[in-house]
């Protein structure tokens, strides 16, 4: 009986342990990818080739910049 147990503890152990590693590099790293879901591109109506990441006024018309359409 107390080969058995400490076979199981033995066991439990080593999956715990692996399962928590970080070493083997199949970890994600979601902090990376935070707020790219939901970024929009900015852009002049008048001027396409002006874009930014967040709202404000185009340097060339002084237009407000408008979220730009996804196709």
């Amino acid at each position: 009986m107390k080969k058995t147990t400490l076979i199981t503890a033995t066991a439990l152990l080593f999956v715990f342990a692996s399962c928590g590693s970080k070493s083997n590099g199949s970890e994600h790293d979601h902090a990376a990818h935070e707020g790219t879901e939901h970024a929009h591109v900015y852009t002049c109506p008048m001027h396409p080739e002006v874009t930014a990441d967040k709202p404000g006024q185009c340097p060339k018309c002084n237009m407000d910049l408008v979220i730009k359409e996804s196709k």
